[in-house]
């Protein structure tokens, strides 16, 4: 590995790197990408090749400095998790069933409190105490 290079660290973090070393005695540009202190691949470019790569990482330079770059990007990725959103939401949402059914034991609760019962009473604590045990109703699916 040549003594000289640049090293410019991922915006990711986690120890992800890129450096750039040039091999003259190869005529050759490297680029290396790492992950801590392990290189995981590398690029060996010409100096033709190295140039459109400088030119490629110019015009990105000149797409992002544009006023409102990425906005479009910005709003459609929005509202696409606005969407998914909506979906999960609607999937959470309570069924009117279920917030019947809960009104019901709401009701069942407070009527239990009132007559002096637990309201967590089970059949089998009621019969053992000798208080009548209420109507058996069907589970709520």
């Amino acid at each position: 590995m040549p003594r000289r290079g640049r090293w410019i660290w991922d915006v990711r973090g986690d120890g992800r790197a890129v450096r750039i070393s040039a091999h003259a005695e190869a005529g050759l540009l490297v680029l290396s990408l790492w992950r801590d202190d392990s290189c995981i691949g590398t690029a060996r470019l010409s100096p033709d090749e190295a140039a459109r790569l400088v030119s490629g990482i110019g015009e990105g330079l000149t797409e992002l400095a544009r006023p409102g770059a990425g906005a479009d990007a910005s709003a459609g990725r929005m509202h696409e998790l606005e969407l998914r959103l909506a979906a999960v939401e609607h999937r959470l949402r309570t069924p009117a069933w279920r917030r019947a059914a809960s009104a019901v034991t709401g009701w069942a609760v407070r009527k239990a409190a009132r007559a002096g019962r637990p309201a967590s009473a089970s059949p089998a604590s009621l019969a053992r105490s000798g208080t009548p045990a209420p109507l058996a109703t069907a589970p709520i699916a």
